[in-house]
């Protein structure tokens, strides 16, 4: 009935009098972010095969979007050359919408990291990272070789909203968050599928939510170096790996922080 690739295994139940399915799309290989995106894509792509290759009505608890023709994963990438913030792009009878793929639990919620967020707002994220290493030079009196704290800052309204929404430069700008389990579930009837995740406006989220930095070491043994820098002459403030290489931290955006660790840049 419907087409499948090698690495999916579907659940389904088809009713062939009503034309309507419900599937659950299961992704044996790849990462976890990618099960989803290509779960994503194939409900779609099912719905569209389903309805006589016709536009359908994407649905969710929380918005519908119409005129869908079909989906895609994105290709593209930052100017930077890393992860682009589109990871999915639905194409409509009124163009193109770019969304950005969350589980429940996603650590970063938009940013792609220091030269990502530099792409977007220029000196935002230098300005944290000094503000960091002065906490823990002042504040934390971290010594060299010593264990460092996850460090978080609280956004103000508007770089939270350049942060979520991206521009071209960072593979966006993003339309809608899709935020749900890694597997996707669908159930497709008359012209419309529903899907189990929540499709969010960039907006909206942006809005309805208090977002902070946060900066965490990449690998365990990675520890405090006060004299680390980078090319710009940013405190790195994380110390090389010594097991994998890693000479940063990661800095993510998020909206869970941890009380005590929020500081003021």
């Amino acid at each position: 009935m419907v087409a499948k690739t090698v690495n999916e295994l579907i659940e389904d139940s088809y009713n062939s009098a009503t034309k309507s399915f419900s599937k659950k799309y299961l992704i044996e290989s790849g990462r976890t972010s990618e099960r989803q995106e290509n779960g994503f894509v194939a409900a779609i792509t099912d719905a569209v095969m389903m309805n006589g290759d016709k536009p359908i009505t994407l649905k969710t608890k929380d918005a519908t979007i119409n005129g869908v023709i079909k989906a895609e994963k994105y290709t593209g990438r930052q100017a930077s050359g890393s992860e682009p913030y589109t990871d999915v792009q639905i194409f409509t009878s009124r163009g193109i919408l770019n969304i950005s793929m969350k589980g429940p639990t996603a650590p970063s919620l938009a940013g792609g990291g220091l030269r990502g967020i530099e792409e977007i707002i220029p000196g935002l994220g230098a300005r944290f990272f000094r503000a960091a290493y002065d906490n823990h030079i002042k504040k934390n009196k971290l010594k060299p070789g010593e264990k460092v704290p996850d460090t978080f800052a609280k956004l103000n309204d508007k770089d939270k909203k350049l942060l979520v929404i991206g521009n071209k430069a960072m593979g966006g700008p993003i339309d809608y968050m899709y935020i749900g389990p890694m597997e996707v579930s669908a159930d497709y009837k008359q012209s419309t599928l529903t899907v189990n995740g929540k499709l969010i406006d960039s907006k909206t989220y942006s809005d309805s939510k208090d977002l902070f930095f946060r900066l965490r070491a990449r690998r365990v043994d990675q520890t405090f170096d006060p004299e680390a820098l980078d090319r710009k002459g940013i405190p790195k403030i994380y110390s090389k790996s010594p097991s994998r290489g890693d000479s940063a931290g990661r800095l993510v955006v998020t909206d869970k922080p941890v009380r005590g660790k929020v500081i003021t840049f």
